[in-house]
Protein backbone atom coordinates (compact mmCIF):
# COMPACT_ATOMS: atom_id res chain seq x y z
CA UNK A 1 0.00 0.00 0.00
CA UNK A 2 1.32 3.41 -0.93
CA UNK A 3 2.35 5.68 1.81
CA UNK A 4 -0.40 8.35 2.61
CA UNK A 5 0.02 11.37 0.91
CA UNK A 6 -1.80 13.58 3.86
CA UNK A 7 0.15 14.34 6.56
CA UNK A 8 -1.26 17.87 7.89
CA UNK A 9 -4.88 18.30 8.67
CA UNK A 10 -6.83 21.16 10.41
CA UNK A 11 -10.47 21.29 11.76
CA UNK A 12 -12.63 23.82 11.40
CA UNK A 13 -13.96 24.04 15.08
CA UNK A 14 -16.78 26.21 16.67
CA UNK A 15 -18.28 26.21 20.48
CA UNK A 16 -21.59 24.14 19.26
CA UNK A 17 -21.63 20.37 20.42
CA UNK A 18 -21.46 19.20 17.45
CA UNK A 19 -18.26 20.01 16.86
CA UNK A 20 -17.10 17.45 19.38
CA UNK A 21 -18.17 14.76 16.50
CA UNK A 22 -16.43 16.47 14.18
CA UNK A 23 -13.26 16.79 15.92
CA UNK A 24 -13.32 13.46 16.62
CA UNK A 25 -13.83 12.26 13.09
CA UNK A 26 -10.83 14.23 12.41
CA UNK A 27 -8.91 12.97 14.65
CA UNK A 28 -9.54 9.39 14.06
CA UNK A 29 -8.53 10.07 10.43
CA UNK A 30 -5.69 11.81 11.55
CA UNK A 31 -4.47 8.84 13.58
CA UNK A 32 -5.43 6.44 10.77
CA UNK A 33 -2.95 8.39 8.11
CA UNK A 34 -0.55 9.52 10.21
CA UNK A 35 -0.80 13.24 10.38
CA UNK A 36 -0.29 16.03 12.36
CA UNK A 37 -3.98 18.03 13.52
CA UNK A 38 -4.72 21.48 14.46
CA UNK A 39 -8.27 22.43 15.27
CA UNK A 40 -9.04 26.42 14.48
CA UNK A 41 -11.91 28.23 15.71
CA UNK A 42 -12.03 31.02 12.93
CA UNK A 43 -15.85 33.02 13.45
CA UNK A 44 -16.70 36.46 12.90
CA UNK A 45 -16.32 38.44 16.31
CA UNK A 46 -19.72 39.57 17.20
CA UNK A 47 -21.17 42.68 16.17
CA UNK A 48 -21.54 45.52 18.60
CA UNK A 49 -23.98 47.96 16.06
CA UNK A 50 -24.55 51.51 16.10
CA UNK A 51 -25.17 52.86 19.88
CA UNK A 52 -26.27 56.79 20.58
CA UNK A 53 -23.83 57.24 22.74
CA UNK A 54 -20.06 56.36 23.94
CA UNK A 55 -21.13 55.37 26.85
CA UNK A 56 -22.92 52.59 25.65
CA UNK A 57 -21.11 51.82 22.32
CA UNK A 58 -18.05 51.15 25.13
CA UNK A 59 -20.88 48.87 27.20
CA UNK A 60 -21.88 47.09 24.38
CA UNK A 61 -17.98 46.92 23.01
CA UNK A 62 -17.18 44.72 26.18
CA UNK A 63 -20.28 43.09 26.57
CA UNK A 64 -19.35 41.36 23.17
CA UNK A 65 -15.25 41.16 23.33
CA UNK A 66 -16.35 38.71 26.84
CA UNK A 67 -18.99 36.60 24.65
CA UNK A 68 -17.10 36.47 22.21
CA UNK A 69 -14.14 35.32 24.82
CA UNK A 70 -16.65 33.00 25.82
CA UNK A 71 -16.82 31.37 22.22
CA UNK A 72 -13.14 30.62 22.43
CA UNK A 73 -13.21 29.23 25.77
CA UNK A 74 -16.23 26.86 24.89
CA UNK A 75 -14.19 25.55 21.60
CA UNK A 76 -10.54 25.22 23.25
CA UNK A 77 -12.78 22.74 26.15
CA UNK A 78 -14.45 20.76 23.13
CA UNK A 79 -10.99 20.41 21.67
CA UNK A 80 -9.25 19.99 24.90
CA UNK A 81 -12.04 17.07 25.92
CA UNK A 82 -11.23 15.15 22.61
CA UNK A 83 -7.22 14.96 22.93
CA UNK A 84 -4.29 16.83 24.67
CA UNK A 85 -2.23 16.18 20.86
CA UNK A 86 -4.27 18.53 18.87
CA UNK A 87 -3.41 22.10 18.68
CA UNK A 88 -5.92 24.77 19.32
CA UNK A 89 -5.72 28.50 17.51
CA UNK A 90 -8.54 30.81 17.30
CA UNK A 91 -8.70 33.56 14.34
CA UNK A 92 -11.23 36.18 15.04
CA UNK A 93 -10.41 39.20 12.57
CA UNK A 94 -11.25 38.89 8.69
CA UNK A 95 -11.70 34.68 9.70
CA UNK A 96 -12.70 34.16 6.48
CA UNK A 97 -9.41 35.34 4.92
CA UNK A 98 -7.76 33.38 7.75
CA UNK A 99 -9.10 30.16 7.25
CA UNK A 100 -7.70 30.30 3.16
CA UNK A 101 -4.42 30.69 4.16
CA UNK A 102 -5.16 27.83 6.20
CA UNK A 103 -6.10 25.67 3.83
CA UNK A 104 -3.45 26.63 1.56
CA UNK A 105 -1.29 24.60 3.72
CA UNK A 106 -2.42 21.64 4.83
CA UNK A 107 -3.09 18.62 3.13
CA UNK A 108 -7.09 18.17 3.97
CA UNK A 109 -9.17 20.24 6.02
CA UNK A 110 -12.39 18.81 8.05
CA UNK A 111 -15.46 21.19 8.84
CA UNK A 112 -18.99 20.37 9.71
CA UNK A 113 -21.82 21.50 7.39
CA UNK A 114 -23.59 24.59 7.76
CA UNK A 115 -26.85 24.49 9.63
CA UNK A 116 -28.82 27.31 8.37
CA UNK A 117 -30.81 27.11 11.89
CA UNK A 118 -28.13 26.98 13.95
CA UNK A 119 -25.77 29.97 13.09
CA UNK A 120 -22.10 28.98 13.95
CA UNK A 121 -20.42 32.16 13.37
CA UNK A 122 -19.17 31.24 10.13
CA UNK A 123 -18.18 34.23 7.77
CA UNK A 124 -20.86 34.59 4.77
CA UNK A 125 -19.97 32.83 1.72
CA UNK A 126 -17.00 30.92 3.87
CA UNK A 127 -17.57 27.68 2.19
CA UNK A 128 -17.46 28.94 -1.70
CA UNK A 129 -14.26 30.80 -0.65
CA UNK A 130 -12.17 27.84 0.60
CA UNK A 131 -13.20 25.31 -1.66
CA UNK A 132 -12.47 28.04 -4.91
CA UNK A 133 -9.19 29.36 -3.37
CA UNK A 134 -8.46 26.84 -0.57
CA UNK A 135 -6.33 24.93 -2.31
CA UNK A 136 -7.16 21.74 -0.34
CA UNK A 137 -9.55 18.91 0.12
CA UNK A 138 -12.61 19.40 2.29
CA UNK A 139 -14.11 17.09 4.39
CA UNK A 140 -17.51 18.47 4.98
CA UNK A 141 -19.41 16.38 7.98
CA UNK A 142 -23.23 16.68 7.95
CA UNK A 143 -25.15 18.39 10.81
CA UNK A 144 -27.59 15.82 10.80
CA UNK A 145 -26.26 12.12 10.28
CA UNK A 146 -28.12 8.64 10.61
CA UNK A 147 -24.66 6.71 9.85
CA UNK A 148 -22.38 6.22 12.77
CA UNK A 149 -19.28 8.33 12.27
CA UNK A 150 -16.87 5.32 13.37
CA UNK A 151 -17.74 3.58 9.92
CA UNK A 152 -16.85 6.81 7.93
CA UNK A 153 -14.57 6.16 5.06
CA UNK A 154 -15.60 2.09 4.71
CA UNK A 155 -18.16 1.96 1.78
CA UNK A 156 -17.07 5.38 -0.68
CA UNK A 157 -18.85 6.81 -3.36
CA UNK A 158 -16.88 8.31 -5.85
CA UNK A 159 -19.10 10.37 -8.13
CA UNK A 160 -17.61 11.15 -11.69
CA UNK A 161 -18.04 13.55 -14.47
CA UNK A 162 -14.90 13.88 -17.09
CA UNK A 163 -13.85 17.44 -15.21
CA UNK A 164 -10.74 18.75 -13.73
CA UNK A 165 -12.30 18.75 -10.92
CA UNK A 166 -13.35 14.71 -10.54
CA UNK A 167 -9.87 13.98 -11.19
CA UNK A 168 -8.52 15.95 -8.53
CA UNK A 169 -11.23 14.83 -6.20
CA UNK A 170 -10.30 10.87 -6.83
CA UNK A 171 -6.42 11.92 -6.42
CA UNK A 172 -6.89 13.38 -3.13
CA UNK A 173 -9.79 10.43 -2.16
CA UNK A 174 -6.63 7.63 -2.73
CA UNK A 175 -5.40 7.69 1.03
CA UNK A 176 -9.25 7.21 2.49
CA UNK A 177 -10.39 4.99 -0.92
CA UNK A 178 -6.39 2.86 0.24
CA UNK A 179 -8.53 2.25 3.03
CA UNK A 180 -11.72 1.35 2.08
CA UNK A 181 -13.70 -1.97 2.34
CA UNK A 182 -15.74 -1.37 -0.88
CA UNK A 183 -15.72 1.27 -3.38
CA UNK A 184 -18.55 2.36 -5.97
CA UNK A 185 -17.58 4.38 -9.22
CA UNK A 186 -20.79 6.41 -10.15
CA UNK A 187 -21.71 8.51 -13.28
CA UNK A 188 -24.69 10.11 -14.80
CA UNK A 189 -25.93 9.92 -17.46
CA UNK A 190 -29.47 12.23 -19.35
CA UNK A 191 -29.19 8.95 -22.31
CA UNK A 192 -30.27 5.23 -21.08
CA UNK A 193 -28.17 4.19 -23.86
CA UNK A 194 -25.20 5.56 -22.65
CA UNK A 195 -22.96 2.22 -20.61
CA UNK A 196 -20.21 2.39 -18.15
CA UNK A 197 -17.49 2.98 -20.96
CA UNK A 198 -16.32 6.79 -19.43
CA UNK A 199 -15.46 5.03 -16.26
CA UNK A 200 -13.38 2.51 -17.32
CA UNK A 201 -10.21 5.20 -17.27
CA UNK A 202 -10.56 5.98 -13.45
CA UNK A 203 -11.11 2.75 -12.48
CA UNK A 204 -7.96 1.43 -14.40
CA UNK A 205 -6.49 4.29 -12.73
CA UNK A 206 -7.46 2.86 -9.07
CA UNK A 207 -5.99 -0.37 -9.85
CA UNK A 208 -2.63 0.80 -10.78
CA UNK A 209 -3.01 2.52 -6.81
CA UNK A 210 -3.99 -1.34 -5.80
CA UNK A 211 -7.77 0.24 -5.28
CA UNK A 212 -10.98 -2.10 -6.69
CA UNK A 213 -14.20 -0.42 -7.43
CA UNK A 214 -17.61 -1.39 -8.78
CA UNK A 215 -18.99 0.68 -11.55
CA UNK A 216 -22.49 2.05 -12.42
CA UNK A 217 -24.75 4.50 -13.94
CA UNK A 218 -27.25 6.47 -12.94
CA UNK A 219 -29.56 7.94 -15.03
CA UNK A 220 -30.51 11.64 -14.27
CA UNK A 221 -34.45 12.13 -14.04
CA UNK A 222 -36.18 14.63 -16.63
CA UNK A 223 -37.90 17.41 -13.62
CA UNK A 224 -41.72 17.37 -14.15
CA UNK A 225 -43.03 21.25 -15.25
CA UNK A 226 -44.23 21.77 -12.11
CA UNK A 227 -40.95 21.62 -10.91
CA UNK A 228 -39.42 23.90 -13.50
CA UNK A 229 -42.33 26.48 -12.74
CA UNK A 230 -41.08 26.20 -9.42
CA UNK A 231 -39.13 29.51 -8.01
CA UNK A 232 -36.95 27.59 -5.84
CA UNK A 233 -36.59 25.15 -8.90
CA UNK A 234 -32.23 24.16 -9.46
CA UNK A 235 -31.60 22.21 -12.31
CA UNK A 236 -28.90 20.12 -11.13
CA UNK A 237 -31.28 19.50 -7.58
CA UNK A 238 -32.32 16.11 -9.08
CA UNK A 239 -28.67 14.99 -9.68
CA UNK A 240 -27.73 16.00 -5.89
CA UNK A 241 -30.69 14.06 -5.13
CA UNK A 242 -30.20 11.09 -6.44
CA UNK A 243 -26.71 10.78 -5.94
CA UNK A 244 -27.81 11.46 -1.84
CA UNK A 245 -30.61 8.10 -1.93
CA UNK A 246 -27.93 5.98 -4.03
CA UNK A 247 -25.41 6.54 -1.64
CA UNK A 248 -27.75 5.26 1.44
CA UNK A 249 -25.38 2.28 1.93
CA UNK A 250 -22.27 4.61 1.51
CA UNK A 251 -20.79 6.45 4.27
CA UNK A 252 -18.34 8.15 2.57
CA UNK A 253 -19.27 10.27 -1.16
CA UNK A 254 -15.93 11.57 -3.30
CA UNK A 255 -17.04 14.12 -5.45
CA UNK A 256 -15.60 17.46 -7.58
CA UNK A 257 -16.62 20.51 -5.90
CA UNK A 258 -18.09 23.75 -8.23
CA UNK A 259 -17.32 21.79 -11.69
CA UNK A 260 -18.36 24.88 -13.47
CA UNK A 261 -17.55 28.52 -13.14
CA UNK A 262 -18.20 29.99 -9.58
CA UNK A 263 -21.24 32.61 -10.50
CA UNK A 264 -22.85 29.83 -13.59
CA UNK A 265 -22.92 27.90 -10.11
CA UNK A 266 -24.89 30.29 -7.95
CA UNK A 267 -27.56 31.51 -10.55
CA UNK A 268 -28.06 27.50 -11.08
CA UNK A 269 -28.30 26.36 -7.76
CA UNK A 270 -25.76 23.30 -8.80
CA UNK A 271 -25.00 19.87 -7.80
CA UNK A 272 -22.19 21.27 -5.22
CA UNK A 273 -24.59 24.43 -3.79
CA UNK A 274 -27.65 21.24 -3.39
CA UNK A 275 -24.85 18.44 -2.34
CA UNK A 276 -23.62 21.25 0.26
CA UNK A 277 -27.03 22.02 1.60
CA UNK A 278 -28.77 18.33 1.83
CA UNK A 279 -25.79 16.17 2.60
CA UNK A 280 -26.61 12.93 4.55
CA UNK A 281 -23.49 11.25 4.65
CA UNK A 282 -20.27 12.90 5.07
CA UNK A 283 -18.61 14.28 1.82
CA UNK A 284 -14.89 14.87 0.63
CA UNK A 285 -15.05 17.97 -1.94
CA UNK A 286 -11.89 19.05 -4.01
CA UNK A 287 -12.21 22.25 -7.14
Amino acid sequence: MAASKIKSMVVHVNDKPRSAQVVALAKRFAEALGASLAAVHAVTPSNTGAYLSPEAASLALDLHEGEDQRRVQRAAELVKAAGADISFSSEMGDSAEAMVQIARNCDLLVMSQQDPQVPDGSADGLIGRLLISGGCPILFVPYVNDTPLARCGERVLVAWTDKRESARALRDALPFLQRAKHIELVRFSESAELGPEPLLRPQAYLRLHGIECTLKVLHQREPSLGERLMSSFMPDASVAEALLSHAADSDLIVMGGYGQTRLWELVLGGVTRSMLHSMTVPVLMSH
